[in-house]
C-alpha cells in the first residue's frame, strides 16, 4: 500500500469544493482538520492512496503465487548463495508519544515529495531536523527555514505553505 498525503488550506466553498474533487478516484486512510488560526481558515490533512493503482496492483499479482516467493528466497548457486543486501535500520525518533503520529505523516510527506520530485529525502531536510521541526512546531516561515535550513529555496517556496500546515493540523490534534 503507497500512502500519499496532500494538505488543503480551506477558505471558502471553492477551496472546499476542490478537496472533494481531489478525492475522486482514492481511498482514503486517515485524515485531520484543525483550525489554521486564521479567521474562517482550516487546514486538512488526507493519507490516501489511488484506487486504480491498488486494482492495477491486485491485477498484476493475481496468479503469481509462489514464483514470487521464490525469487525473494536465496538460491543455491554452485558452491555460493545469492547475498542480500543488509536490513537497513529504520531512525527511531527522540519523541513523545503524542507526537510520533505528527512525526510519521511529516516523514510521510517528505517521502512522497521526494519520489515525486526524485531526489533523496534527505534533499529536503535531514531526520534531525524532521525531529526539530516535530519538537518546535513553527507557526511562520521564518522559523520552518531555521529548522530546515538545507531545503533549496525553490522547494522551500514550493513546499513551505504545505508543510507548515502539516505541522499546524498536527500540532492542534496532538493537543
Amino acid at each position: 500500500m503507497a500512502l500519499q498525503i496532500k494538505t488543503f488550506r480551506i477558505t471558502d466553498e471553492a477551496s472546499e469544493a476542490a478537496v472533494g474533487t481531489f478525492l475522486q478516484g482514492k481511498r482514503v486512510h486517515h485524515w485531520q482538520s484543525a483550525f489554521s488560526g486564521e479567521p474562517g481558515s482550516w487546514n486538512m490533512l488526507i493519507a490516501f492512496e489511488e484506487d486504480n493503482r491498488r486494482h492495477d496492483r491486485d491485477e498484476r499479482d493475481r496468479g503469481r503465487g509462489d514464483r514470487d516467493r521464490d525469487r525473494r528466497e536465496p538460491r543455491s548457486m554452485g558452491n555460493r548463495t545469492e547475498q542480500r543486501k543488509p536490513e537497513r535500520m529504520e531512525h527511531v525518533p527522540e519523541l513523545p508519544a503524542e507526537d510520533l503520529p505528527l512525526y510519521e505523516n511529516i516523514r510521510k510527506w517528505r517521502n512522497t515529495v521526494a519520489r515525486e520530485e526524485k531526489i533523496k529525502p534527505y534533499i529536503l531536510f535531514n531526520n534531525k531536523q524532521l525531529e526539530d521541526l516535530v519538537k518546535n512546531k513553527p507557526k511562520d516561515s521564518e522559523s520552518l527555514k531555521a529548522i530546515t535550513a538545507d531545503i533549496s529555496p525553490e522547494h522551500f517556496e514550493k513546499y513551505g505553505n504545505e508543510l507548515l500546515g502539516l505541522v499546524s493540523a498536527g500540532a492542534v490534534v496532538a493537543a
